[in-house]
């Protein structure tokens, strides 16, 4: 990705972009992080139509720990989330009396697989990207380097499970390794919304595709994005509307982020853009890459979003929580 390349070389220093030898036996599912939460400050309230409800800076000694680019938070507060070098993970949210989020404590990771049952051999194969549950229970991940969409029945399989090839995407062929099939989100009716990062047009590639379709689906709509802004991630909202998460990133200027909320009209293209916050300096910004959707534990809708820290000692694993504020 582009913020990764600019990063590249204080990843590289942390050896994070192959398979570590010092990695557990791919015997064992599931391996426990000792992951630490310390509190974040916004700074405001309120930014746009968000009420901060909470954040953390998480950290782990263990150097599988980090690269988050794809989250789902379940109503249940369980946390799925994948990262750029094929991991699985997955901790439970802690929330105060009061709805905020203070923390999240079981976490542990899993290596992603492939078609055949296998871990991803490189970064290259196994850079997942964002996820979305489907209907059933099962996840569909986006790879943004092979561009390619897998299905994954983590809830029956575990992380042992092997992949489902997803529905194939055309004119993908143009996109960068690094910037292309970068978001997903489902219908909840048998289809995902699938999107690539941008391009130079400041736009954004959308393939609606179904499960079951045998034909590689063609892109049917383009998302609009600010300049220097690029698409991350998407998700479904409680009222069937979506939501998107933009990020910006700048040498000098630094870090921003964007948070839209958007709708289909009858001919499939994108409507009714809304902007709901931007998140920039004073407020801690870093690479958000995930947002998630859920309803919040007193009825609102609940956003949080997660940022990809590269595996660099300069970035943060910052994970936000947010309620929608509706228009009176």
């Amino acid at each position: 990705m582009s913020l990764r390349a600019l990063l590249c070389a204080a990843a590289l220093a942390l050896a994070a972009c192959d398979r570590s030898s010092a990695d557990p036996p791919i015997a064992e599912q599931w391996r426990g992080l000792d992951v630490t939460a310390e509190p974040v400050a916004l700074g405001a309230e309120t930014v746009g139509r968000l009420r901060y409800r909470g954040g953390v800076a998480l950290e782990a000694r263990q150097r599988v720990f980090g690269g988050l680019s794809g989250m789902e938070v379940l109503e249940d507060n369980r946390l799925i989330a994948v990262s750029d070098n094929g991991d699985w993970f997955e901790a439970t949210l802690v929330l105060g009396e009061n709805g905020d989020l203070i923390g999240a404590r079981d976490w542990r990771t899993a290596f992603m697989r492939d078609e055949d049952g296998e871990p991803f051999a490189d970064k290259e194969s196994g850079d997942s990207e964002d996820l979305a549950q489907l209907t059933d229970g099962r996840f569909a991940v986006s790879f943004e380097q092979t561009q390619s969409i897998r299905i994954y029945d983590l809830n029956r399989d575990g992380p042992f499970g092997a992949a489902v090839a997803g529905p194939r995407l055309a004119e993908t062929q143009d996109l960068p390794n690094n910037q292309g099939l970068e978001a997903i989100t489902s219908t909840g009716d048998g289809e995902l919304i699938v999107g690539s990062e941008g391009e130079s047009t400041s736009t954004a590639r959308i393939w609606r595709a179904r499960l079951d379709a045998r034909a590689a689906v063609a892109p049917s709509a383009q998302y609009g994005l600010e300049p220097g802004y690029s698409l991350t991630s998407l998700d479904r909202l409680p009222d069937g509307s979506y939501v998107a998460l933009e990020r910006f990133f700048a040498p000098v200027i630094g870090a921003r982020a964007r948070i839209t909320r958007f709708s289909f009209d009858a001919d499939g293209d994108i409507a009714n853009i809304e902007l709901l916050a931007t998140l920039a300096p004073p407020m801690p910004v870093d690479n958000f890459e995930a947002i998630s959707a859920v309803r919040g534990p007193h009825g609102a809708t609940r956003l949080y979003i997660v940022s990809d820290d590269n595996f660099s000692r300069r970035q943060r694993t910052l994970l936000l929580a947010f309620d929608l504020v509706e228009a009176e």
